[in-house]
């Protein structure tokens, strides 16, 4: 290979490092540690949840108080704001309809009104009706001209101001519910559930590590479930030793149903088996 390769463009195909140059192909991209969401961090602001009144949602997910509470309001506001922008559209719309079914009546009320002018009677009358029906034809044929030519003039002459396109602003039905922000699934306040970390402050970074209520281990990446009545956070592999065989909370002794076990997500690693560390881009590809 010569020294040059990269910079021949005498070639009648692009090479390798010409096409990525020139951004066609997939692009693909690798999240490193630092990209992934540490187990037991708000999923919003990205802090840590300790001391901050964690909340999970139905899908798993772990929240500020602060934050979630925050994001719930913002997004009834918008779906007030919506509804009345939706609401101003559709009377908007109805009223164009009703203009235009008096528009139809008033020129199908017309014509009746012309056609009852224009009978007459006799030869006298007769011929009078002939002139009149043949110059209304002409009118209408000019008239039919006129538009056609106006409507070809608006399809291909659009700088001139009279046949400026304008576009009506369309607005679809608002959303009426309120939703998880990661998951997408419909979620109230109600539907928040809180949580009892139990956190490991003396870790030599300084970052709070959530611990297993039962075996005291650190949940990093680990799955890991709730116990909805005592709040309490247990490892998977506890769930189903310590847990499932009696239905009792491990910590509290509270009874549990099938429904009280929320799983929580994962914290992400930096390995493919367990989490998604690659993101892809599509671009146009030469053909």
């Amino acid at each position: 290979m010569s020294r040059h390769s990269k910079n021949a463009t005498a070639t009648t195909h692009f090479t390798y490092h010409e096409r990525e140059a020139a951004g066609h192909g997939t692009l693909k991209r690798r999240f490193g540690r630092d990209a992934q969401l540490p187990f037991g961090v708000c999923c919003l602001c990205l802090a840590t949840a300790h001391g901050r009144s964690p909340l999970v949602s139905p899908g798993g997910f772990v929240y500020c108080k602060e934050c979630i509470y925050a994001n719930l309001l913002a997004q009834k506001r918008s779906i007030q704001e919506n509804a009345a922008a939706y609401e101003r559209f559709a009377e908007t719309q109805g009223r164009k309809q009703q203009n235009a079914a008096l528009q139809k009546e008033r020129d199908t009320l017309q014509k009746a009104l012309d056609a009852a002018e224009g009978a007459v009677t006799g030869s006298t009358g007769l011929d009078q009706a002939r002139a009149l029906a043949t110059q209304k034809l002409k009118e209408k044929v000019d008239r039919a001209t006129d538009d056609d030519k106006r409507e070809a003039m608006k399809r291909t002459s659009f700088w001139i101001p009279d046949c400026t396109p304008t576009h009506e602003p369309k607005v679809d039905k608002p959303d009426t519910k309120t939703r998880d922000p990661m998951s997408l699934d419909e979620m109230k306040l109600k539907h928040l559930m809180p949580v009892k970390f139990e956190w490991d402050t003396s870790a030599a970074d300084g970052q709070p590590k959530v611990l297993c209520a039962v075996t005291k281990k650190e949940v990093s990446h680990h799955h890991a479930v709730l116990l909805r009545p005592s709040g309490q956070v247990v490892l998977e592999n506890c769930l189903k030793d310590m847990v499932l065989p009696t239905m009792t909370c491990p910590v509290t002794g509270l009874k549990l149903r099938k429904k009280d076990i929320v799983h929580l997500q994962a914290g992400g690693t930096g390995f493919s088996a367990h989490s998604t560390v690659e993101a892809k881009k599509y671009r146009p590809t030469m053909t």
